[in-house]
């Protein structure tokens, strides 16, 4: 049960990540580099606002719109300003690092000085910063560490069932967002822009509205994924745009995507596979410092799953072909 919940803990956060990235990568056809700026920013956004004691949900809301923010400005570079997609990707992700910082200075209420670290782990009820999570937790008093404390394990499987209610909505609503009639001219863009623009549709408009909703749901990834290890800084996105990227690529190699609904599903699940992937790698003793090597092997493997189903396919269809005798 432990080895599950803390694979969910760690998966569904970066479920966002991975619909995020899908949307741009896959939907609208923009390499967009922005997603670790965007995921930093969501974390360091949360994590100032539930330092300084502000509601929860209040603050994953701000992490949202901080992240559509961030896509805004890529969008702008892009579409209005004519700078390449990948540039200004990295433009964005690159400002960003700054950025949080100047936000995550804002807890000592003075603007000059930038903190690379926030940190509110300790959770106490009625007191001191909360999460969504914390908020629904059942607590009991501890004599020995006289504190409320919640409650074992049901604080665990709160969290995640939390998570889970999020990314269930967030699906819903792209699933529900991208089959109206702006949806599919996004979808449109994505796959024949000289022909959106002959339909009437206005690409520039399409692309930013895309690019923003996609940094905000890694932004809100980031605010799950904070409020879960209580702690922030400069460094915690680092590695998560190839994270979204395997996940992508090995929920679709195992999936398909054979319908939207589907190719969503897809997604999310090989988020969950991905960790679970890493996790077992870690019980058997794998390195803190081969994590990286890993993360590039699973890239490797998921971009190569295609060749290798088809390789097996011809293979099973030249033994089918094979007379009885002859096998």
């Amino acid at each position: 049960m432990d080895i599950i919940l803390n694979i969910l803990s760690s998966g569904l956060p970066c479920v966002l990540l991975a619909l995020g990235i899908f949307l741009t990568y896959r939907i609208l056809d923009f390499a967009d580099l922005t997603a670790e700026g965007s995921f930093l920013i969501g974390a360091a956004i949360s994590a100032v606002m539930i330092f300084n004691g502000l509601n929860p949900w209040l603050a994953t809301l701000a992490a949202f719109l901080g992240g559509c923010l961030c896509g805004v400005v890529t969008g702008v570079l892009n579409r209005y300003l004519k700078i390449p997609k990948l540039l200004s990707g990295i433009i964005t992700m690159t400002a960003a690092a700054s950025i949080a910082m100047l936000v995550m200075g804002a807890k000592d209420g003075n603007s000059s000085i930038f903190a690379s670290t926030i940190s509110f782990t300790n959770i106490v009820k009625g007191e001191g910063p909360q999460t969504i999570y914390s908020l629904c937790y059942p607590w009991q008093f501890n004599d020995i560490a006289n504190r409320w404390m919640p409650v074992a394990p049901w604080a665990e499987i709160i969290k995640v069932a939390i998570m889970l209610g999020v990314v269930l909505v967030v699906m819903f609503g792209i699933y529900f967002f991208f089959g109206t009639e702006y949806g599919m001219a996004i979808r449109a863009t994505g796959l024949n822009e000289n022909m959106a623009n002959s339909q009437g549709i206005n690409a520039n408009i399409s692309t930013i509205v895309c690019v923003a909703i996609a940094n905000g749901l890694i932004a809100l990834g980031g605010s799950l994924y904070v409020q879960d290890v209580k702690t922030v800084s400069t460094v915690s996105a680092a590695g998560y745009l190839v994270v979204g990227l395997a996940s992508i690529l090995i929920g679709e190699a195992i999936f398909g995507k054979r319908s939207f609904k589907n190719w969503i599903i897809s997604v999310a699940l090989g988020s969950i596979i991905y960790f679970v992937i890493v996790t077992v790698a870690t019980r058997l003793g794998l390195p803190t410092e081969l994590k990286s090597l890993l993360y590039a092997a699973l890239i490797t493997i998921a971009l190569c799953l295609p060749l290798i189903k088809s390789g097996f396919k011809k293979l099973f269809h030249i033994r089918q072909d094979i007379p009885g005798e002859a096998r």
